[in-house]
């Protein structure tokens, strides 16, 4: 009996040992749920910063202006030439030269003196006056090249504009550099607001 009572003690003992460690496990596991849950809330209930984060500069849309500009600028030369022809030498609508002139040297400056091509330069100058280039310098020359430019097509709209309302023979050809012209104004703008809106650099 007392060997049957002691092995039924023992199983007892065992049994209330096995039950307390599967207690203690399952205390153990319950906790640690309820620990990653808690982490997991406190995660997922976190807001987000504040902080703003940098613009990018989009230079992939940048230089398709760019491009444009040319575009438009050989164009507009090609046109010109044909209207000085047509109109014997007389400077009317003959503008067109020197404004696809002046745009594609400006266009082609503007993309050599930016960020990734061989003439960047480390800004140097105001931030108010980044837009025009990284230096003084270059500032100078990109804003007398774009803004000779722009009155160059300026004039051409002023003149082609007469030259469609009348009539005349150079109407086909008034009507297409008046569409270069404000392509190409229309592209300046963009850039500029581009590069005052976003870091060039």
């Amino acid at each position: 009996m007392k060997s049957s009572n002691g092995s039924c003690e023992e199983e007892t003992m065992e049994g209330s040992t096995v039950s307390r460690v599967h207690f203690y496990n399952c205390k153990t596991d319950i906790s640690g749920s309820r620990f990653s849950k808690e982490s997991a809330t406190a995660l997922d209930g976190e807001e987000p910063s504040n902080e703003k984060q940098p613009k990018i500069y989009p230079f992939a849309l940048v230089l398709r202006f760019r491009v444009l500009q040319i575009v438009c600028g050989i164009s507009s030369l090609v046109m010109g030439t044909v209207a000085f022809i047509e109109e014997h030498g007389q400077v009317n609508l003959g503008l067109g030269m020197p404004a696809g002139i002046f745009t594609v040297i400006a266009a082609g400056v503007s993309i050599h003196t930016s960020r990734g091509w061989s003439g960047y330069r480390e800004p140097s100058c105001r931030p108010s006056l980044r837009f025009l280039g990284p230096t003084p310098t270059l500032g100078a020359a990109s804003g007398i090249l774009w803004g000779t430019a722009v009155c160059f097509h300026a004039a051409v709209l002023g003149l082609a504009v007469p030259a469609m309302v009348d009539g005349q023979q150079l109407a086909a050809v008034a009507v297409l550099l008046s569409v270069l012209s404000a392509v190409t104004l229309v592209a300046v703008a963009a850039v500029l607001h581009l590069d005052c809106s976003y870091d060039p650099d």
